[in-house]
């Protein structure tokens, strides 16, 4: 992840670096990476001995990180850049056997001539060779101007040869030292912006990165959603059933013992589904969930009359219409989601009132619709309306749908979705319900067609 935000190069030198002693050093190293690189990439180019020559070109590839690891050091400390090392060579390790050794030292030596970054650093070592000798120009010019006059006093310099034309090159120096001043800065500062292509990490490495990080952002957000439904609607119907076991606890035991033993259901229930979560997480898939965890599958269209079923003993009433058939694995899970989740609002902001669910299918369209009566008292203090209806539309946004909540026109509260079957909704078609007795949008008119 850090390869998005390393990768950014500084327009300017901050104040504590050294170029002067970069590019004297850059200089020296540029010639020796040259010399040595060079003369085994020509030894093993030109040796007509492949035993000789394919080795020496390997290993003048192999060197190519090491030169880049040091280069990066000298920017980060003569330069203060930090550029960010490249991912390390990955190749496919072959299963333990015999040859196992030989032909993963193939597989290696094919990954590093296929290596971008060791041929971006060749680039480097080929332009070094030819800046390190402007750079050392310009920082040893200065000194030679300053210093010119001193030639007179050297023993053996003919006084005709140095005449009186060399001493004016120490005010040339003086003059001059400014601009081969912002010259040496100017060459450090494009070196450092060069390092960042040449030494750090390549376009499809931070591409790869950005998607690793998009992926992440995306699956913490399906735990987030998987959490907040299936966990919280457990706990929020253990709440209720709590609340009313409370509330006759003198008056009708039988009902609160009735209230602790669903209690005790939907805790166990909350701590398997937990548990199938966490499973998930670590990439547990081969173990089979139902028979040797003892908990359920993830849910689908069809846990949907269960989900219901749940709720009615819990104590809520529920009026429920289903007219679909079997419906993809996703698409099944989504409705079960919208629906478990516009049953938990239902039950923390509309405790004892009926709720109505109508599911219906046709023309390659699911519609949801979960309605309920105002309460006939406030909500519970200290409840707010949570995330789960921000939920509702992520997940109808993410399966190509839309969905609608908001008061209607009979002062009931509503939660209604449409989703396709296929990649997307039909064009040309209104998605988005207007809350009213007549609204014409695409999943009222399914419903009506449905259930009348």
């Amino acid at each position: 992840m850090a390869l998005l935000q390393d990768s950014t190069s500084r327009r300017a030198l901050p104040r504590q670096a050294f170029p002067a002693t970069y590019l004297l050093l850059g200089s020296v190293f540029g010639a020796l990476w040259f010399t040595v690189i060079g003369g085994m990439y020509v030894a093993g180019l030109a040796g007509q001995m492949v035993l000789i020559s394919v080795p020496n070109v390997l290993w003048a590839q192999l060197l190519l990180r090491p030169i880049g690891r040091w280069e990066r050091f000298l920017l980060a400390s003569l330069l203060g850049q930090e550029v960010t090392a490249p991912e390390p060579v990955r190749y496919k390790r072959s299963a333990a056997s015999r040859w196992s050794g030989m032909v993963n030292a193939v597989r290696r030596g094919f990954a590093v001539f296929q290596d971008g970054h060791s041929w971006r650093v060749l680039a480097w070592i080929l332009v070094r060779s030819v800046t390190g000798p402007l750079g050392l120009l310009l920082v040893a010019l200065p000194v030679l101007l300053l210093l010119a006059p001193l030639a007179v006093m050297v023993d053996g310099v003919p006084i005709d040869f140095v005449g009186e034309q060399w001493l004016l090159l120490c005010p040339a120096g003086l003059v001059l030292l400014p601009a081969l001043r912002r010259a040496t800065w100017a060459l450090a500062a494009w070196h450092g912006r060069l390092a960042v292509w040449a030494l750090g990490p390549g376009r499809d490495e931070i591409m790869a990165a950005a998607l690793a990080r998009a992926a992440q952002a995306e699956e913490q957000v399906r735990i987030d959603q998987e959490l907040h439904d299936s966990i919280g609607h457990m706990l929020s119907m253990i709440v209720v059933q709590a609340g009313a076991g409370t509330h006759v606890f003198d008056k009708d035991p039988d009902f609160a013992r009735r209230a602790l033993g669903i209690i005790e259901q939907r805790g166990r229930a909350a701590l398997g589904e937990l548990d199938r979560i966490i499973t998930d997480l670590r990439g547990d898939h081969a173990i089979d969930r139902v028979g040797a965890r003892g908990y359920a599958p993830p849910p689908d269209g069809e846990s949907v009359l269960t989900l219901i079923a749940d709720a009615r003993e819990a104590g809520m009433e529920i009026e429920v219409r289903i007219a679909t058939g079997e419906l993809p694995a996703a698409l099944g899970r989504g409705v079960y989601r919208i629906v478990q989740e516009s049953l938990t609002n239902a039950a923390k902001h509309a405790p004892g009132c009926a709720v109505n669910v109508d599911i219906a299918a046709e023309d390659g369209v699911v519609t949801v619709s979960v309605t309920n009566a105002s309460p006939r008292t406030g909500p519970a203090p200290g409840r707010g309306a949570g995330r789960g209806l921000a939920s509702i539309k992520d997940r109808a946004t993410l399966l190509g749908g839309e969905a609608t909540v908001g008061i209607t026109e009979e002062d009931e509260f509503a939660v209604r979705a449409v989703l396709p079957l296929a990649s997307r909704l039909p064009e040309g078609t209104t998605t988005r319900c207007a809350l009213s007795r007549g609204c014409a949008c695409l999943g009222c008119t399914i419903r009506r067609g449905a259930f009348g």
